[in-house]
């Protein structure tokens, strides 16, 4: 399996320093889990991230949240108040010593204590700085706060997502977050491949806004050449079919494509007569042009699916979906976490990955990579690190400083 390996991830050797908050933590899990060597700072309180729930065994320890353990796997944690005179200093040498470092900061935080890009610069010229936050680190809205509903909100997407008679749908994960962690971590790989030629390290402005734009599929292009602003189920509908998608089953609900382009309603008609429910098929619906229309014939068409499917379970549809005489997306599940982890697919390519917690005498399953690179494997090295477990470990190998004086940074409340 690739966790196993001894092989190389694609990024070892590169060094990152990993100062972000939630809009930017999965950046740090994506380079560290490709084998970027990322240092965690966090204050030597703990960080913020580590109080959002859920919480193992429902106990509210700064060490047991879930949501700090997904986001910082493969990474190694350090403590560090570089508020602080002394703590200063310790970063200016930990950003000599490294390639990246990451943060989410408000713009002109870290130029108000002499360590914005200009000034690390000239520290280490081959440093990339990436920064993300809601809106860049330029314009009107450069200052503003913005948690992941105000990224989705403000880059149009939640205006295009749902079903065109309900209020607009926030995305239920945190997908503003995760885009603007996604494009930042890219660019920040671009940035190493520049690097490469140029020597010179540069700034990475990253915005969620931007980010979350870009992921309203041809939304902008149609204002631009039509003049008009899609909402709410349009953008599935333009060129892919009317008909609703998602339909209750015996055990849940399935994912239904109809009338689209490419999908054959022949078949579609075979199977329900099959089925026994060939009289109620009503045979101008072959044409999918009928369907896309707002009426009668697609309720009563929408009303027989529905009830065929009440019939099935998820998986007995998706079984029929396999038939070659079937469109390409017939009726496929709408899976739950627990039926992605229990999947033959995740199974059969390794994507359910068991890290041991030994402090827990305990073991999690987290979810893997999207990819399998067979000569430059990502795998997860190791759980996401305690509040300052690895002080020693880091500030020897980085800056050299011996245990006694490890001691006394502690001690000043400095790590």
């Amino acid at each position: 399996m690739p966790e196993t390996t001894d092989l190389p991830g694609p990024l070892a050797g590169l060094k990152a320093l990993d100062m972000a908050g939630p809009i930017g933590a999965y950046c740090g899990k994506m380079l560290a889990d490709l084998g970027v060597n990322v240092i965690r700072i966090e204050p030597p309180t703990g960080d913020p991230m580590r109080d959002i729930g859920p919480f193992y065994d429902d106990d509210p320890q700064p060490e047991k949240s879930l949501y700090w353990w997904h986001f910082n796997t493969s990474k190694r944690g350090i403590t560090l108040d570089f508020e602080q005179p002394e703590g200063h200093e310790l970063f200016k040498r930990l950003v000599q010593w490294a390639d990246i470092g990451i943060e989410t900061f408000t713009p002109g935080y870290l130029d108000d204590l002499s360590l914005g890009f200009e000034a690390l610069h000239a520290l280490n010229p081959a440093f990339i700085l990436t920064s993300i936050t809601p809106f860049g680190q330029t314009g009107p809205y450069s200052q503003f706060k913005g948690p992941d509903i105000v990224g989705q909100a403000m880059g149009g997407m939640i205006q295009v997502v749902g079903f065109p008679d309900r209020p607009p749908y926030l995305i239920g994960t945190e997908m503003g977050y995760w885009s603007a962690s996604v494009f930042a971590a890219n660019a920040t790989m671009l940035a190493i491949t520049s690097r490469d030629f140029t020597g010179e390290g540069q700034h990475i402005d990253t915005s969620m806004q931007r980010a979350m734009t870009l992921g309203t599929g041809n939304a902008m292009t149609t204002y631009d050449v039509e003049g008009h602003v899609l909402h709410r189920g349009e953008i599935f509908a333009r060129g892919r079919g009317g008909v609703r998608t998602v339909f209750r089953c015996k055990d849940g609900y399935v994912f239904y494509i109809a009338a689209a382009a490419g999908t054959s309603m022949e078949a579609v008609r075979d199977l329900l007569t099959e089925q026994g429910l060939a009289d109620e098929f009503e045979p101008h619906w072959t044409d999918p042009a009928i369907l896309r229309q707002q009426g009668d014939d697609k309720d009563r068409f929408e009303a027989l699916i529905e009830g065929f499917f009440l019939q099935h379970t998820r998986m007995e549809l998706l079984e029929m979906s396999f038939n070659d005489r079937l469109p390409p997306v017939f009726a496929v599940p709408t899976g739950t976490a627990q039926d992605v982890v229990e999947s033959p697919q995740s199974a059969a390519r390794g994507f359910i990955v068991t890290m041991e917690h030994p402090e827990l005498e305990a073991s999690v399953r987290y979810p893997g990579a999207p990819y399998i690179l067979p000569e430059s494997p990502w795998r997860l090295s190791r759980r996401a690190p305690l509040i300052g477990e690895h002080n020693s470990e880091v500030y020897q190998e980085a800056l050299g400083l011996d245990e006694k004086e490890i001691m006394r940074l502690k001690q000043d409340g400095v790590i």
